[in-house]
């Protein structure tokens, strides 16, 4: 998420019984797990190799929002990229995760964010429609066995849930209750985990480490 105000944002998440949280934000604090999480918006797939250059061993959590089908097809294919998310540009026209997308990031091992504030409106007919696009995309995923992780994708302390309001959410798109735990829970503290080790100075690359004598 993009925290607006991430004192306010933290001691919510910490009532709400996060013991982490991934802020799109530099910033330290004593009370919760802070994952550094960066979200990219590129333009074009240039725009995305670029920022991905810049900006991949500075952040723990990588995801690109994938405006179009070309940043797509580069942000599946990228092993730098930890998780894509596909934003409704308007109620109608909708980049999504389809066959060709999944086998992309099958093999790059990239994952696919589910945006659960989509699922908040007041509105049946709108709130169908985005329930059509999400449950197509997780779909896909599952057959796929990509990595899936949800997220409240929330701008400010209002607009978080506690974890079983995120599993209330996502049996919207009928998704089991264990299924959910797992992808609000275990499956982003896994990437968490591998690219926390992947910033340590004694890794070298995929499969090599320094080891040092004591």
């Amino acid at each position: 998420m993009k925290a607006e105000k991430p004192k306010e944002i933290i001691s919510t998440a910490k009532l709400l019984g996060f013991n982490s949280i991934g802020l799109n934000k530099q910033f330290n604090s004593d009370e919760i797990d802070i994952i550094q999480r960066h979200d990219l918006e590129p333009k074009n797939p240039t725009d995305l190799k670029n920022q991905l250059r810049k900006n991949r061993w500075h952040f723990e959590i990588i995801t690109v929002k994938c405006l179009t089908k070309a940043v797509a097809r580069q942000a599946g294919r990228d092993r730098r990229v930890d998780l894509i998310s596909f934003p409704l540009i308007d109620e109608w026209k909708r980049n999504h995760l389809d066959k060709q997308q999944a086998n992309l990031m099958k093999a790059s091992g990239c994952g696919y964010l589910i945006d659960l504030s989509l699922l908040l409106t007041d509105d049946p007919d709108i709130l169908r429609k985005r329930i059509l696009f999400l449950k197509r995309n997780i779909d896909n995923a599952l057959k796929n066995n990509i990595t899936i992780v949800a997220s409240s994708c929330a701008k400010n302390a209002l607009e978080l849930r506690d974890p079983y309001g995120l599993v209330a959410l996502l049996s919207l798109l009928n998704v089991k209750q264990e299924n959910a735990l797992e992808m609000i829970s275990t499956a982003p503290w896994s990437l968490v985990e591998k690219n926390r080790a992947k910033l340590k100075d004694s890794y070298i690359a995929q499969g090599v480490w320094v080891i040092e004598d004591e």
